[in-house]
């Protein structure tokens, strides 16, 4: 039997289907009542012997059968002596009700902790797991205070639902990749809709061999039409670019001074963009507002050379890059120390310092009690020319000199031919000398290094720019150019972005005008590099970033109904008046 009913109560009343596991462990399948009636399918594991656990709790739109087909996790920490819940969030596979991304993750996880924590098997203290939008559940879970939560690991995954869904005021076009491979099948297969697929497998292929470029490049975004049956929220996220108090539903940064219990944050330098903003962010957040000094002093911050997927002890390799033995993690017993010491109060099973960081190059991890690492210094580097950088490569420079009388740097910006980063689907590291020959992206090289230079942080830029649009984009790539000349990024290319419309903030557009020059800073890329001796420190300036996000149409209108595309051309100004500069987060006297 596949699904049993329950009485609505937070007194669990078991009367499962149920399964001997080998490694004495008991599978179950049951239903957990929300407080609307809804119904929602879950997976149990729990030892096979008498008594009451500690429980963890894992919540996904992807599917619990599939996650149960090949996920670890949830074996190791019932033998471990936890019961572990795996739940189809709302309206997905095994659950009741109608899926809408987000929308009734808060009271829904309230709802399922609650019930989980006063159940037959659990001793009321319940821990929380898992990444992305798994992860995203555990925030917006935390927002309502259960109180039976007792520890919760959202790992790569945001804290604020603007720089999620318009990240630096870019819409962000990866929810193509997300709804249609992902979303639809079971979608279609609730709605007895035989018109295509119902197998996420057959669908994700599809849509991987499919010529995806006609839908990223489809306009105006709002008329995009194989989202129209199935995924309602898509428009409704277009009608908003502002951030405002629609985006409550999925944002958490105002409620940490609720947050009683410790997290576990893990991000890779190579997640999507929200994962280290998220992480990093969510761990300054935890330190600085949490409502206990439990929460503070037991959080934990783990950033790694990994982008946005699963780890596993093994996983060294991305890309161009080998980081070896040293970068992989066993995050499944890292979790479960760290779940004991808070679940089952057993003091220092887990010897993870706060903070812990790879940093690339050396290949070695760097502990630290504070982020961002105490004694950073945010060294200045400033870009200079002749004003041919667009043509000629070696051009541009970076060096700590103030710029004085100099020209600036000019390119054309074509939204129809955008830059495209070949890594959109899995971010990785690779040699960018393709995407550098460009003429619409400028570089500016150091010199080669004296001594090695340590960089972990947020990297910024501040940049005097100019365009002939009424709006336009600015973006930014951090590289190691190596002394064979490759050119390696080191973040995802999604990070460090900006639409100059919102370069006043998030609540507010405000149009250039043409001509004038503005001072801007973009942010939110961060990296762990130590840029060797001989080595070179490379700053790419740029104004797309396909498929990551919309190219925009410079036109200056609403951007979602905009369905014209010109072409703009945007100027870098650097000069004693105009000082444009990279701002890195070193590490001094580092070896």
């Amino acid at each position: 039997m596949r699904f049993l009913v329950f009485i609505f109560s937070f007194i669990c009343f078991f009367q499962p289907a149920f399964a001997q596991h080998p490694q004495n462990i008991v599978r179950e399948e049951i239903t957990i009542p929300m407080r609307d009636g809804v119904k929602l399918g879950a997976i149990v594991y729990r030892p096979d012997q008498p008594g009451k656990f500690p429980a963890i709790v894992y919540r996904t739109p992807y599917g619990i059968d599939d996650y149960d087909s090949y996920a670890q996790f949830p074996l190791k920490a019932a033998k471990q002596g936890y019961v572990v819940f795996l739940v189809d969030v709302r309206g997905r596979y095994r659950s009741e009700g109608e899926f809408v991304a987000y929308k009734n993750e808060k009271q829904d996880g309230y709802d399922v902790i609650e019930w989980v924590g006063t159940s037959t098997y659990c001793n009321g203290k319940v821990g929380t797991y898992g990444g992305s939008y798994p992860g995203i559940v555990q925030w917006l879970a935390m927002s309502e205070a259960p109180p039976h939560l007792a520890a919760a690991a959202p790992e790569m995954t945001p804290i604020s639902s603007h720089h999620f869904f318009y990240y630096g005021g870019a819409f962000s076009m990866p929810w193509l990749d997300w709804f249609v491979p992902l979303i639809f099948a079971d979608k279609r297969k609730k709605a007895g809709d035989t018109s295509d697929t119902w197998s996420d497998e057959v669908a994700y292929d599809e849509w991987v061999k499919s010529d995806r470029r006609k839908w990223y490049s489809h306009r105006p975004l709002a008329d995009l039409p194989i989202l129209k049956k199935y995924a309602p929220e898509y428009y409704d996220w277009l009608k908003h670019p502002e951030q405002t108090e629609y985006w409550d539903f999925v944002n958490v940064e105002d409620d940490f001074k609720k947050f009683k219990v410790p997290v576990f944050l893990l991000s890779g330098w190579y997640d999507a963009g929200y994962g280290p903003e998220g992480a990093t962010r969510g761990y300054k957040k935890m330190q600085a507002q949490a409502a206990s000094d439990y929460a503070k002093k037991n959080s934990r911050l783990v950033l790694g050379p990994w982008n946005h997927t699963s780890l596993h002890t093994r996983k060294t390799h991305f890309g161009e890059m080998e980081f070896y033995e040293s970068a992989g993690l066993d995050y499944d017993i890292e979790l479960l120390n760290w779940f004991d010491e808070h679940l089952k109060e057993i003091p220092n099973q887990s010897q993870l310092p706060p903070v812990s960081v790879f940093v690339m190059g050396a290949n070695k991890w760097r502990a630290s009690n504070e982020w961002p690492i105490p004694g950073t210094v945010y060294k200045d580097y400033f870009l200079h020319s002749s004003g041919k950088t667009a043509l000629i490569k070696n051009d541009g420079v970076l060096n700590v000199t103030l710029p004085g009388e100099e020209k600036s740097d000019s390119y054309v910006f074509d939204p129809t031919y955008p830059l495209w980063d070949v890594s959109f689907e899995k971010s990785y590291p690779y040699n960018q000398r393709e995407i550098e020959n460009r003429k619409d992206v400028l570089v500016y090289t150091s010199a080669p290094l004296t001594e090695d230079v340590e960089v972990v942080g947020e990297v910024a830029v501040e940049l005097y720019v100019s365009s002939t649009a009424l709006d336009t984009d600015f973006a930014i790539t951090l590289t190691d150019v190596y002394p064979d000349g490759k050119s390696i990024n080191l973040s995802g290319l999604d990070a460090g972005y900006l639409r100059m419309r919102y370069r006043n903030g998030f609540t507010k557009q405000e149009m250039m005008k043409p001509g004038e020059v503005y001072k801007i800073r973009i942010d939110q890329l961060y990296t762990g590099n130590l840029f060797k001796k001989g080595h070179r420190i490379r700053l790419q300036i740029t104004s797309s970033k396909a498929p990551h996000y919309d190219p925009n149409p410079n036109t200056g209108t609403e951007i979602a109904t905009e369905s014209n595309l010109v072409s703009a051309t945007n100027t870098i100004h650097h000069s004693k008046k105009y000082p444009s500069k990279l701002i890195l987060p070193v590490i001094p006297n580092s070896k």
